[in-house]
């Protein structure tokens, strides 16, 4: 029975070392492109020996590089055969959506979380930039900042994100939720912001190669079924809500132990 990509590797993603995580990150970010890929060529694309791709495969769960070059094609096969709202009425639904948050927290790096720790530390203004999907998230996000003593901008008009590209500077924290990584919007203001200043970048946006997570300093990807009903996008923002609050709570738990 082929295997199913996230399904046969979410528990062996700990036992990765740093370089078998970077790799596992570019395969998540690339499926479409790794799926194409010998093993030789993928070896040679990370400038490293064919014997560490097998290992890396065997450590995901796979048999060997074969078996998961099949489970790619499987993974990316199923996501464009979904039809919604076809994948709302699965009996596995539930198991799909519980996994996809799962898996979210399973690839976070504790270092990029720790990185962000330390940036806070260092009170800078937060500005938050969020695509329409994820606009109420950016609302709450605001609200927690605010509540652990931060100054955070949220800015929602023209004229305000405009106001912003005034006061924005290098050592600002920007922070940009999108799943989808592609509003023109969204893209024209992290543009303007970026022509003329440098701020930390934290980035939420799905798994995938995107201009947004290609610009970030710290990137976290997540992974949904999208939903579109009526021509309304109704895909879940709840993971990019739970690693935002994983980020800060953790950050308050950290600041309450040296208490």
């Amino acid at each position: 029975m082929p295997l199913d990509f996230f399904e046969t590797t979410s528990h062996n993603v700990p036992l990765l070392n740093n370089t078998e995580r970077q790799l596992y990150e570019y395969v998540l970010r690339n499926m479409d492109t790794v799926k194409e890929l010998t093993i030789q060529k993928f070896a040679a694309n990370h400038f490293l020996s064919t014997t560490t791709i097998f290992r890396f495969t065997k450590k995901l769960g796979f048999s060997g590089y074969s078996e998961f070059i099949n489970s790619l094609l499987i993974t990316t096969s199923q996501k464009r055969q979904v039809e919604i709202p076809g994948v709302l009425k699965q009996k596995t639904y539930s198991e799909e959506y519980l996994k996809n948050v799962l898996e979210a927290v399973r690839v976070m790096p504790s270092k990029k979380i720790e990185q962000i720790h330390k940036l806070l530390d260092k009170k800078p203004n937060i500005y938050i930039l969020t695509d329409e999907s994820a606009h109420d998230i950016g609302r709450y996000c605001e609200k927690i900042f605010v509540g652990i003593g931060m100054t955070v901008y949220f800015p929602e008009t023209g004229y305000q994100i405009q106001a912003m590209l005034d006061r924005i500077e290098d050592n600002d924290l920007l922070i940009v939720l999108s799943y989808s990584a592609r509003e023109p919007a969204l893209l024209e203001a992290i543009d303007r912001i970026f022509s003329k200043k440098k701020p930390f970048l934290l980035s939420i946006t799905r798994a995938d190669n995107n201009s947004i997570q290609n610009i970030s300093d710290v990137n976290f990807y997540i992974f949904v079924d999208e939903v579109v009903m009526n021509n309304i996008n109704l895909t879940t923002q709840v993971p990019i809500l739970m690693l935002l609050e994983l980020i800060i709570f953790e950050y308050i738990a950290s600041k309450a132990n040296l208490s």
